[in-house]
Parts: C-alpha cells; sequence; structure tokens
C-alpha cells in the first residue's frame, strides 16, 4: 500500500481502534482548522533503543505513526543520554551550547533558560502543554514553578517512580497512589488526552509534548518488574514477555576488548547471574512500552473526535539507546556505540499539510539536534523571543527529506559528545568526549578517563574509529598505534572535522558567522 493510500485509511483504522480496542465517535473528515497552522503532538520515550521499536512493543506507533508516516532510518542522539539530549530536544543545539552536558548539574546548567522551543511556538500563537518527565534536576518541590514557555505543566519531577509519586500539575502537587489506574504511563496518557479534549475544539493551534518515563527503570507495583533498576510495567503487560529471549548479537559479552579504551578493559566478562539480571531488566522494558503504544493511539483517537486529525502532525522519538550486555556492558547508555546512540524517530504529517506527498522512509543521517528546527518550520515559527533576541541553531529541519527532496548533504558529520563535569565518574564510563558521527564511521576522542578504584577523572588521549558499514557491530577499533599515520587517512579528516565540531554553531548560510568560526555541518 502506498503512503498516501495508508494515509487515507488512518482515520478509519483509529476509529475502529484496530490497535488496542478504543473506539473513536466518527467527526468531521477534514480538520476544524483547516487551511491554519498545524496542531503537533511529539512523544518522547526514555532510553528506548531502535530495537525496541517494533511491531510486539508498539504495533499501532509503528503501523499508524510510522507505516503512515515517514520513519528515518538513522537517527542518533548527540549526547546519548537523558537531559543533555532533551536540552538539545528544546533548543536544537548540541550540547557544547546548551551548556547541558550530563544529568547533573542537569537543567541548572542550561543557558538562557527562557529562550527555548515553548516559548518561540508560544509567541508565535501557539498554546503549549508539557505532560511527563521533564529535564533532571528541574526545581521540584512545593514551590516549583512551570518551566518557562509552557501553558500547561504538568511535570513528573524527582524522585521518579511508576506508584505512589507526585505531579506538579501548573503550581499545585497532586499526589498519586499505588493503584493500577494510577500507573504513570497511564496517568501521562490520560492527561495527554485531557488537553486534546479542551484545546483541539480551540481556534488556536496547540503543541503539545508528551514525555515518558517508560523504559527507564524506576519502580512500582512489585512483581516481576519490581525495583529502582528495572523499568516497571503492567502484569497483563509483562505477560507477554515474560520467556521473551535476550538478543545476542556479535558485540553482545564481547570476547576481545583489547582494541576498547581503558575504561572499557576494565569491564568484565558478563556471569549467568549478569545475564539473567540483563534478561529480566530487557523484558521489562519491552513490556513498558505497551502503554506507551495505546496512548499513541488514545492521542489519535482524541484527534479524530475532535476532528483534528487531519490537521495535526505526530512525531515520536526517544532520548538515547540503552546496553543490554552489549560490550559487556550490563546497563546504561553514555558511551558513544550504536546501541546508545541509534534511536528511533517518525513523523506522520497529514496528506496536503506540506502541500506535497510525504516519503516513507529516509536514510539519512539525522539527529536530534534536527528535530526543533524541525518543529519550528512546520509551526512557521522561528526561534526567537524578539527580533534582537534569537537562538542559534545547530540542527537543520529535516521537512526536505520528508518531503521527498535534495539538497541534505550526503557526508554529515554530527557532533557525538560527553562531559561529565565531575571529578569523580563511574570507572566503565569515559568522564568527557567528543568526536564526529558520519553515515559511516565514528571517531571519538576521549579528553579524560576515570581511573580505578575510586573513578577520579584525568586527562587522557584514547580514540576510537570504526568503519560502520564494514563493522556495524563496533568489534574492531581501527584507531592505528600510531598517531603519525593519520595524514592523508580517513580517521585524519574525521580528526579534523570531529575539532571543528566541538565548537561548531550554527549551519552556513542560515545563521551568522560562529565565534568559533567553525559552522555545524
Amino acid at each position: 500500500m502506498s503512503a498516501r493510500l495508508r494515509r487515507g485509511a488512518l482515520a478509519l483504522a483509529i476509529l475502529a481502534g484496530a490497535a488496542a480496542g478504543v473506539v473513536a465517535t466518527a467527526g468531521p473528515t477534514q480538520g476544524a482548522k483547516q487551511g491554519a497552522r498545524p496542531n503537533i503532538v511529539l512523544v518522547v520515550t526514555d532510553d528506548q533503543t531502535l530495537a525496541a521499536f517494533n511491531g510486539r512493543t508498539m504495533p499501532y506507533t509503528l503501523g499508524n505513526v510510522a507505516g503512515a508516516g515517514t520513519t528515518f532510518n538513522n537517527t542518533i542522539a548527540t549526547n546519548p543520554l537523558c537531559c543533555p539530549s532533551r536540552a538539545t530536544m528544546i533548543t536544537g543545539q548540541y550540547s557544547h551550547n546548551t551548556g547541558v552536558t550530563n544529568n547533573k548539574p542537569g537543567y541548572p546548567a542550561l543557558r538562557d533558560k527562557t529562550n527555548v522551543l515553548p516559548s518561540w511556538l508560544s509567541a508565535a500563537g501557539y498554546y503549549t502543554a508539557h505532560i511527563g518527565r521533564y529535564l533532571n534536576e528541574y526545581p521540584h518541590g512545593k514551590k516549583s514553578k512551570p518551566a518557562p514557555g509552557w501553558d500547561t505543566w504538568i511535570a513528573a519531577l524527582e524522585p521518579r517512580r511508576y506508584l505512589g509519586y507526585d505531579l506538579r500539575v501548573n503550581r499545585k502537587t497532586v499526589h498519586y497512589g499505588r493503584k493500577l489506574k494510577e500507573y504513570l504511563t497511564t496517568v501521562i496518557n490520560n492527561r495527554a488526552n485531557e488537553v486534546i479534549r479542551k484545546r483541539a475544539p480551540q481556534q488556536q493551534p496547540f503543541f503539545l509534548q508528551v514525555d515518558h518515563m517508560a523504559p527507564h527503570a524506576g519502580p512500582g507495583m512489585g512483581g516481576p518488574c519490581a525495583g529502582s533498576d528495572v523499568p516497571d510495567a503492567l502484569p497483563g503487560d509483562y505477560a507477554q514477555f515474560a520467556n521473551e529471549p535476550l538478543p545476542t548479537p556479535p558485540s553482545f559479552n564481547e570476547e576481545d576488548i583489547g582494541d576498547k579504551p581503558s575504561f572499557v578493559q576494565r569491564v568484565p566478562l558478563l556471569t549467568e547471574k549478569n545475564v539473567a539480571t540483563i534478561t529480566q531488566r530487557y523484558r521489562c522494558a519491552l513490556a513498558s512500552l505497551l502503554s506507551v503504544d495505546r496512548g499513541m493511539q488514545q492521542i489519535d483517537a482524541e484527534l479524530a473526535k475532535a476532528g483534528e486529525l487531519e490537521n495535526t502532525i505526530v512525531i515520536f522519538i526517544s532520548d538515547n539507546g540503552f546496553f543490554y550486555g552489549e560490550h559487556r556492558l550490563p546497563r546504561e547508555k553514555i558511551r558513544p556505540y550504536e546501541e546508545a546512540l541509534h534511536v528511533p524517530f517518525a513523523i506522520r504529517v497529514p496528506p496536503g499539510l506540506l502541500g506535497a506527498p510525504t516519503v516513507s522512509s529516509v536514510d539519512e543521517l539525522v539527529a536530534n539536534v534536527d528535530l526543533v528546527p524541525t518543529i519550528l518550520e512546520l509551526a512557521g515559527a522561528g526561534p526567537c523571543l524578539a527580533a534582537d533576541r534569537c537562538r542559534v541553531m545547530d540542527g537543520r529541519s529535516v521537512v526536505p527529506l520528508v518531503l521527498g527532496q535534495g539538497g541534505w548533504p550526503q557526508d554529515r558529520g554530527l557532533a557525538v559528545e560527553f562531559s561529565t563535569g565531575d571529578e569523580k565518574f563511574n570507572t566503565s564510563s569515559s568522564c568527557a568526549y567528543q568526536g564526529i558521527r558520519t553515515p559511516g564511521f565514528l571517531y571519538v576522542q576521549h579528553t579524560r578517563v576515570p581511573q580505578p578504584p575510586d573513578g577520579v577523572c584525568v586527562p587522557a588521549d584514547e580514540r576510537e574509529y570504526y568503519d560502520l558499514a564494514a563493522d556495524p557491530f563496533q568489534l574492531q577499533n581501527l584507531y592505528p598505534s600510531d598517531p603519525s599515520s593519520l595524514a592523508g587517512s580517513i580517521e585524519g579528516s574525521l580528526a579534523a572535522r570531529a575539532a571543528r565540531l566541538a565548537g561548531c554553531a550554527g549551519i552556513e548560510g542560515r545563521d551568522p558567522a560562529p565565534a568559533s568560526g567553525s559552522y555545524c555541518e
């Protein structure tokens, strides 16, 4: 079935409740605000791997958002960690420009906090609503205020749990207990639907951002997914994955890691007990995504009821990936390997909104840094609070790719970066790195690494270079033992480009010349 025909059948599938039994009342076939700027719904998951975006974990989203829209097959998180990635998702900037390079200090490190996506959309006439988790270390407690730019603010702040938690609803605290109906993902879904019911009948377009905690680890109701280091899941959902085997790609429990940096070489081989723990975490993570998927269908059902389905753009993305035993890593993200970097990303634009058909699949390299420029173009807005107060974005709008147009840099390089900013860190992780990911290669320089036994971060120069076409599982670090051999080599070229990207800002031809002298690619 063509993409256009799939979209034509979309409303019928939603109204029939095809994926999860959600039944919507038929509404107008065209949006009430036809001809006006579209509504935009952005749904973000936490720690979801690309592999976990499939027909079993998210059948509705895969079939009716990605399947009826555009799927981006090569999307990375430029800093594969929750807070830095989410800071990029409200600024369109790399971590070196947002100031947020780690989960701590997290939000307090964000530069120019009011000059962000929801503020820009609000200035452009949008109603803005945020539901769910927010950047790490955002001020919480009884005096916590809504973050800048949000008209509706329903935030799951620290500490984060699936049951027995507080939501900050605008300026009030609402407590949720331990009943199944109070399960965090269910509540986030319900709250999102409430916003749509209230805002869809209005003439003012809305931007709704739904930030799920799933499949991030967190305590909940107990049972097989008990414990703060395991994603919680509803019992019925877990039953569908109770016997799911753990994937074991060639990188799983990698036998020879002598080519890896010193901090990875210290990671021991996984034991049977380790594998059992990872397997349980993996099953719970998959199960936790089923309730996210139900929420996606419920959002579409509410839009269909209001007659706004054909006037609403839906975007789905994860903030970063996760490790399940690859390269011996039993959990976490941060490290610059594909399991952490590569994330799912899809956009569904209803037919007619862009004036041309959209493509079903995109292979060009894109990243989370491209999300904000894309949303702004779709909304007809700019990254400005006033004419003299604009934020220079580092990413590019992917709208031309959605339309199947040319002009995208074919060998585009994206910065990959991380810095803990702490004196001590996890002895199996880099303290700081910067590098470049291109369509075919990854090059990274670790500039600070932790020293055992206490993880004190010290200056270093440890590098990794992978040919992803020949070695997609990153089993062989190709960086030469003799750096003098870099002259004229691929890795030498990548090193030079990575050095420029480390301080880059803006896009040439679109933005003013950066102080660093280097544009982003």
